[in-house]
């Protein structure tokens, strides 16, 4: 029997397993000198608690794949959710997969589909990034 409302699986995969998900994206902001800083965060679904960020001004998938590696350390996260971003890459889905994880891909070019890190983004823009401007990148790793 066919389902009269098709809504989209990944939604009800998101609410069911809501407490094992964690969402990441990329966010950029310029400080002074007008550099652009790439921002990656990654948020537990379950409770919206930041478990990780990381700034760097050069995002490649070998630094993806390391953000990943301090983050995915418990067994409490199985699954990855993100976007189609050419910086989370088919290498990085492997080596996620890798980790004994599973990757919820979002579709693509629609940014409303991964609500979470979409509602905390605009969040750290409307409430810090919009009233300062960095001096400097305050990650211990550093960006040139």
């Amino acid at each position: 029997m066919k389902r009269a409302n098709n809504r989209p699986r990944l939604q009800a995969r998101v609410r069911n397993h809501a407490h094992a998900i964690v969402a990441c994206d990329f966010f950029t902001t310029v400080r002074v000198g007008f550099r652009v800083l790439y921002v990656f965060v990654v948020l537990e679904v379950g409770t919206r608690r930041i478990v990780h960020w990381s700034v760097t001004a050069h995002p490649t998938g070998a630094w993806t794949i390391q953000q990943f590696r301090a983050v995915i350390t418990r067994d409490v996260h199985r699954f990855v959710l993100h976007d189609r971003d050419s910086v989370v890459s088919a290498p990085v889905d492997q080596a996620i997969g890798s980790m004994g994880r599973h990757v919820l891909k979002m579709p693509a070019r629609m940014p409303q589909a991964n609500p979470f890190c979409e509602r905390l983004i605009g969040t750290i823009h409307r409430e810090c990034l919009d009233w300062l401007i960095p001096l400097r990148s305050p990650s211990p790793m550093g960006a040139p």
